[in-house]
């Protein structure tokens, strides 16, 4: 079950990334609601597998999406990352808004649920004093926002994505995430870096690009996500 404002973002979100021809986005046909429920009817696309080409195309793609910048790290207004609410306010750095807008709300809400204890907020607290050494000082990129692998696929016409929660944001967060369920091969990131080089060390800063969305996860089902945000944050503590 969604609420229509959700749809209503997400009608945004995708509009505003097919306006950005790097990979493809179906069209929102229409929004409709019953007494329960709210849909969100989409273009149809016909599902390939995800061959090497694939990737090649998917790399060079986002990397021509997260070119696409911003005076700001946010969005144009809070919307939604699946079903939780996702604060946008705009920030002049990634640290600040990676900490104000995406970490510390979520860590609040899980410590009110008994899901992190005292010590965690410690080694949090930690961790966003060290947040800029660790990540590299660049432009926002527009992202998809929530690019797992469930939010990807190849098609007859290459490569598209959908179920967006964008905003300009650290480009380092949409390839990371693609790291929780899944993987990506070499391919993948010769065709990135041949079109957006990636700084130095980013293997070394996915696993704290991650702790976004692994809270996301931990406050929407539960505790076994906990485990890996405290194995994440120990080394900060």
């Amino acid at each position: 079950i969604q609420n229509i404002d959700n749809f209503e973002k997400e009608k945004f979100n995708l509009q505003y990334l097919k306006n950005k021809p790097s990979l493809k986005v179906p069209e929102v046909r229409s929004i409709t609601k019953d007494n329960k429920n709210s849909y969100l009817i989409l273009e149809y696309m016909e599902k390939t597998p995800e061959t090497n080409e694939f990737y090649y195309q998917f790399g060079k793609g986002l990397a021509e999406l997260h070119k696409n910048t911003q005076t700001f790290f946010g969005w144009y207004s809070d919307n939604y990352i699946g079903s939780y609410p996702q604060k946008n306010k705009h920030c002049s750095t990634w640290t600040e808004f990676f900490i104000t807008q995406r970490l510390a709300p979520l860590i609040k809400d899980a410590f009110d649920k008994k899901l992190l204890e005292k010590k965690d907020l410690i080694a949090f607290q930690h961790l966003f004093n060290s947040l800029n050494n660790l990540f590299p000082n660049e432009s926002s990129a527009l992202l998809h926002g929530d690019l797992w692998q469930g939010n990807r696929m190849n098609t007859l016409n290459g490569p598209a994505i959908f179920d967006a929660a964008t905003y300009y944001g650290n480009r380092e967060m949409d390839i990371a995430i693609c790291f929780l369920f899944g993987s990506l091969p070499n391919i993948f990131f010769d065709a990135y870096n041949n079109v957006f080089k990636l700084q130095n060390d980013f293997k070394k800063r996915k696993d704290i690009c991650n702790l976004y969305p692994l809270l996301v996860h931990a406050l929407l089902f539960g505790i076994p996500y906990i485990y890996d945000i405290k194995n994440i944050i120990k080394k900060f503590q």
